[in-house]
């Protein structure tokens, strides 16, 4: 299952996105009847969407009339008709909705999408708007990649570990010395870097607003102004559990640039960019001015146009990576080269048996490897402050996609077109949507819920729960757009639009409920 790893204690709570499909066909097929009859059925949510929602939906249906920069480099299957919701409502018609319905839904203002079939790019399309001023995503439209980052700098170190130049298995201080740690049982290696296992802290980066003082690497490991990070540290053995740790890719892109005697980003263009031609890609940060006419413009939370446009990550083996569905889609049918042994990929056989060798959490090498059963997949997926994106291919089939968004709230958006690609190329083997059952809204069950509520773990972490103008019961974050709820019974309620549900025992107006996601809960208290 591949999550986003976000930099909240809520947002870290609630994830998002999972990666649900297992493939194999290798050739797209025409939309099955019974997709476009569902499309069909499907009700037009515009009417019930809140007013910022309808003029957003306005704006991106007129820029995907003719979507911007369309591509085909083989034979591609509309998928854009075919999104559905994450939980299916028992006993109602297969909903199918349109990708500018749900772009709007979630307030996301533009999208890019590559879909990979038989190691090719058959369909590269931009969608939506890139800039709130109007201006369109087109296929060159570039994106923050965030977490997807990690990936690319994975195959950076492992082609330098190709050339003898750093061990995966040696004490990073025999390597490098621009940061240290206090002695453990085990050292930490470049291995448990990559793997997410060098027990080092700080999950996610904040980023920097245009214009301010950026830090050095050597500051940002050492927790030194002007960074806005804590120190890099070994908080927990090395080798003994998963704990993902944007923290430690700060710590490999200084070992890696020590090694090499080369900034940065210069040196991912020779070692992964260029070879791959991803002519569109840059860790270059912060973002230079001739690039910006390019860039996508980041939304906030709630909607809005993130003030800034988007912001500078320092941190660029963790979170520095601008680019294209596209580029990233060369990037992935290279993973899958390499995992296939072809003779032109990116890795040889010893370096991608070190990326692909699962370890704890389901991860290799600075890709999540999904379920041990079943056909092999790698993912990732990247969120930066208004930007959301994942990849996936599936090695043996070399079959695949790419989703990048300027939407905050772009991952639950990604699941759906994920479900869409899968569903009209026939992916065998993905997951059908989790159906459940619901019942009237009461105005006892709307007692029961209605309120403001904060977690008992995170108690600065605040959500609401009212009724909208509709007469749904909504849940939302504070400063965050709002989810609808159904009530599954008279003491739960579930979001169609995710895995998350909210339960109470209380007979009557709750004290407390169970806010519960994807196999972890917590509790919140109510505060009104």
């Amino acid at each position: 299952m591949t999550t986003f790893i976000a930099i909240t204690p809520l947002s870290a709570f609630l994830r998002p996105m999972k990666s649900a499909w297992h493939p194999a066909s290798t050739k797209g097929r025409p939309m099955p009847s019974s997709l476009v009859a569902a499309r069909a059925q499907s009700p037009r949510i515009g009417s019930t969407t809140p007013f910022v929602a309808r003029l957003l939906l306005a704006a991106i249906a007129a820029s995907m009339a003719m979507p911007a920069g369309a591509f085909s480099g083989g034979s591609s299957v509309p998928f854009e008709g075919a999104l559905r919701r994450a939980v299916a409502i028992k006993g109602a018609a297969d909903q199918r909705f349109d990708l500018a319905e749900r772009m709007a839904h979630y307030r996301v203002p533009g999208v890019s999408i590559a879909v990979i079939e038989n190691c090719r790019i058959v369909d590269a399309r931009g969608f939506g708007l890139r800039t709130w001023g109007g201006d369109p995503v087109s296929a060159e439209t570039i994106f923050q990649a965030g977490s997807i980052s990690k990936s690319v700098t994975a195959i950076g170190a492992l082609r330098l570990f190709e050339r003898g130049t750093l061990a995966l298995d040696r004490d990073v201080r025999l390597q490098m010395k621009g940061w240290a740690y206090k002695d453990t049982l085990e050292p930490v290696t470049l291995r448990h870097l990559l793997a997410h296992t060098a027990g080092t802290n700080v999950a996610g980066m904040k980023g920097y607003l245009p214009g301010a003082p950026l830090p050095s690497t050597e500051q940002i490991l050492k927790g030194e102004k002007p960074s806005n990070i804590p120190a890099i540290i070994v908080e927990s053995e090395p080798g003994s559990r998963w704990r993902y740790s944007g923290g430690g890719y700060v710590v490999a892109q200084s070992l890696m640039s020590e090694a090499t005697g080369k900034d940065f980003a210069p040196l991912m263009q020779d070692l992964v960019l260029k070879p791959l031609a991803m002519t569109r890609s840059s860790y270059e940060q912060p973002l230079p001015q001739s690039r910006h006419a390019a860039a996508a413009e980041a939304t906030s939370a709630d909607g809005s146009a993130l003030p800034g446009k988007w912001r500078t990550y320092p941190e660029m083996a963790a979170a520095g990576l601008w680019t294209t569905p596209s580029d990233l889609a060369r990037f992935a049918i290279g993973l899958a080269r390499s995992a296939r042994g072809d003779e032109s990929a990116i890795l040889n056989k010893s370096a991608n048996d070190q990326l692909m060798t699962r370890g704890l959490g389901n991860w290799g090498l600075g890709v999540n490897l999904g379920p041990d059963v079943g056909v092999r997949q790698i993912s990732h997926t990247g969120k930066t402050i208004g930007f959301t994106s994942m990849f996936i291919i599936y090695p043996d089939h070399c079959q695949g996609a790419v989703v990048m968004t300027n939407g905050y709230d772009g991952g639950w958006l990604i699941n759906e077109i994920m479900g869409a690609i899968g569903d009209v190329y026939q992916w065998p083997g993905r997951q059908e949507p989790a159906v459940q059952a619901t019942i009237p809204l009461t105005e006892a069950i709307t007692r029961r819920f209605a309120g403001n509520y904060r977690l008992k773990d995170f108690p600065a972490e605040r959500f609401s729960i009212s009724r909208d103008a509709h007469g749904d019961l909504r849940w939302a974050r504070e400063g965050h757009v709002g989810r609808t709820l159904l009530p599954a019974t008279p003491a739960k309620l579930f979001s169609p639009d995710s895995f998350m549900t909210i339960e109470s025992p209380d007979p009557d107006r709750a004290a407390t409920v169970t806010l519960s996601f994807d196999g972890g809960s917590n509790i919140a208290e109510r505060i009104d």
